[in-house]
């Protein structure tokens, strides 16, 4: 509808079913809908023609708009005829109210959900751009992370049943198990002492307290099951004792790939990333985006 037509539409009285759809953007199908429900009706009918011709007022808007914001958050039409039928300020009010409390606890589930599904899409982004046979240093952004406490291995004890540990354990704030999990270790060396048992596992809740810290990190890549490294740490230390580079730092190890994305468990992609810096200048790689 263009300027000329607007003014046409606000210099009369009344408008037809067609020029006040076009008018407030909603098709003459619901506009005939809520009229039937009871919802909203027309401002005024034809006579002519046994009621057949709906004639609305463009003061109306307001009304019709408020009906198509309750219908959206699915206030049940019975409902909206309800309040139509009796107006008052207290009726609108309990009734925004209770429906607010139901959007903000459904705003606060899409969130968490966008949030867990964004990190999945940026760790399987790097994952499909990694090459596994390389070792880099990259630039990694501060994270926030939800860290456990230290783990206690012996011979009756082993990764798995840390793992569930950590799971269930209390944590503040309460552990998402939506998130991805992932080991830690305090430094490479305690990685190499042992790189299947991690010193603690962390997850990738954003709301945890603790962060990963920003810096330049030695990533690497193997595919295997949960605990398998293969040669991987031969390999970080080989490419660090090569390229002037010293160790500094945590070490963090993820599954980009594991049961949700890849059917056999031999195929599992694990990336490890220890905190370095280098002493003598290489090359400096992209800012990686890490989830």
């Amino acid at each position: 509808m263009d300027k000329k037509d607007d003014k046409k539409i606000c210099d009369k009285e009344f408008l037809t079913i067609k020029e006040f759809s076009e008018f407030v953007g909603i098709s003459v199908h619901m506009l005939r809908h809520y009229d039937k429900k009871g919802v909203f009706l027309p401002s005024k009918r034809g006579v002519d023609f046994n009621n057949k011709y709906r004639y609305y007022s463009p003061t109306q808007i307001t009304s019709v708009k408020m009906v198509r914001v309750l219908a959206d958050i699915r206030v049940p039409l019975k409902t909206i005829r309800e309040l139509a039928q009796d107006r008052t300020p207290e009726k609108l009010l309990k009734l925004l109210k209770k429906y607010t409390d139901i959007m903000d606890d459904e705003i606060h589930l899409l969130q968490d959900a966008y949030s867990v599904i964004k990190t999945y899409v940026n760790m399987l982004y790097e994952g499909v751009s990694a090459t596994e046979s390389d070792i880099i240093v990259s630039e990694m952004p501060e994270k926030k992370i939800l860290l456990g406490g230290l783990n206690d291995y012996n011979d009756t004890v082993g990764f798995v049943r840390e793992f569930t540990r950590f799971c269930s354990a209390s944590h503040e704030p309460k552990l998402n198990k939506s998130y991805p999990i992932g080991g830690f270790w305090e430094s490479m060396s305690a990685y190499l002492d042992e790189p299947s048992q991690p010193a603690r596992f962390f997850s990738l809740d954003p709301a945890g307290y603790e962060q990963k810290e920003s810096g330049q990190y030695l990533i690497g890549y193997t595919r295997g099951y949960y605990g398998q490294v293969n040669d991987l740490p031969k390999r970080m230390v080989d490419y660090a004792n090569k390229n002037g580079i010293e160790f500094t730092g945590p070490v963090y190890n993820t599954y980009l790939f594991d049961e949700i994305s890849i059917g056999d468990p031999e195929h599992y992609l694990l990336q490890v990333a220890a905190s370095v810096k280098e002493t003598r200048r290489i090359p400096s790689l992209r800012m990686r985006s890490l989830y």
